[in-house]
């Protein structure tokens, strides 16, 4: 709602008229003439540096988020860690039952003890010209093929201690111990924050504007609008054919508070100039044509301002203020509210 403030001014004659026989009583004529003085706020132009921005949804990522399965069956002998637990690469995080297999192995160790004796007997022989050439590879073979067997069952049995793929924090137990382990069922997932990532899709219209090493603002809504200004680290050579996007990433080796699949807002710089004359955006103004103006006060008169309409080229506004060129100088008053109810021919006052 456009609220109209004005100064009342009265402007008050008596005229004093008196009979000559002086039967009358004395009468007071009183003749007002009021004028309104239309009340505005100002503020002052400015000459300092302008930037416009654009806004995208960005989403964290983490290269190091992983869902650990079971890569041998069994049953979960023992869970080691707990939700929300620190862990680091190598760390034993569940131990699946290994009995039977350690058995298998004790059974193979021995067979492959007898298959060395023999081995080594028979080479014996061959090398004594006693043995025969089919009882010499007949034991070589046998020992070589029990040599690979043990090989592969240790091999099994290391796969049912699920060990960190690498350090960070375990997000989720998704079994209890006594449970079944399989390969095609998930145990738990283990996630880094500290290297992660931001990635968003911008508009290919800025593709121009933003570089390897531009500056944007992250704000994550989630954290109270927490905000930093970090540097870009990748700009796609893509084109979306659908959306019309291109990808950017702004990578963040040392966080601590972002976490995988969060939401962040990139605050982009698609426009800057340094020495731009600046006003408030409300001071702006259109006429019948669709041209821009403001009223600049002028020289008090009367104890009044006067108000000269200049009309100006608005080149960008952003946040309540607009860069504007034009037949304006740095500290001039334009006029803000109450603007839209004058003309050049109104004396104002500041409100």
């Amino acid at each position: 709602m456009n609220i109209k403030r004005y100064t009342v001014i009265v402007l008050s004659a008596t005229m004093l008229l008196t009979s000559s026989c002086g039967s009358d009583a004395d009468t007071d004529d009183k003749q007002e003439e009021t004028v309104l003085i239309p009340l505005v706020t100002t503020s002052t132009v400015l000459q300092k540096e302008f930037k416009h921005e654009l806004s995208a949804q960005g989403d964290v990522k983490s290269d190091q988020d992983a869902l650990i399965n079971a890569e041998a069956s069994g049953v979960i002998k023992k869970i080691h860690a707990k939700e929300g637990q620190r862990v680091v690469r190598g760390q034993v995080l569940i131990t699946i039952d290994s009995q039977i297999l350690q058995s298998t192995i004790e059974e193979v160790e021995n067979s492959l003890e007898l298959a060395t004796y023999m081995y080594e007997k028979q080479k014996k022989l061959m090398d004594e010209g006693v043995g025969t050439e089919f009882d010499f590879k007949t034991a070589k073979n046998n020992k070589i093929a029990l040599e690979k067997k043990l090989k592969t069952m240790r091999s099994q049995k290391g796969k049912t201690l699920v060990k960190a793929p690498f350090s960070g924090f375990v997000e989720s137990l998704m079994v209890n111990e006594g449970e079944m382990a399989a390969p095609q069922i998930p145990l738990l997932r283990v996630v880094n924050i500290k290297k992660v990532s931001v990635e968003s899709d911008i508009s290919e219209n800025l593709l121009a504007s933003i570089k390897v090493g531009s500056e944007v603002e992250l704000i994550v809504p989630s954290l109270n609008d927490t905000s930093f200004k970090v540097k870009v680290d990748y700009v796609g050579k893509y084109i979306d054919k659908v959306n019309r996007t291109f990808k950017i990433r702004i990578d963040l080796n040392d966080n601590s508070i972002l976490v995988p699949n969060q939401l962040v807002k990139v605050q982009l710089t698609d426009f800057s100039q340094s020495e731009a004359l600046v006003v408030n955006s409300e001071a702006i103004l259109l006429d019948a044509d669709n041209n821009s103006y403001v009223y600049v006060l002028s020289d008090k008169i009367d104890g009044h301002y006067g108000v000269k309409k200049i009309y100006v080229k608005e080149v960008k506004r952003f946040k309540g203020e607009a860069m504007i060129t034009g037949e304006i100088k740095k500290g001039d008053q334009v006029v803000i509210r109450g603007a839209k109810g004058i003309t050049e021919a109104d004396k104002v006052d500041i409100l």
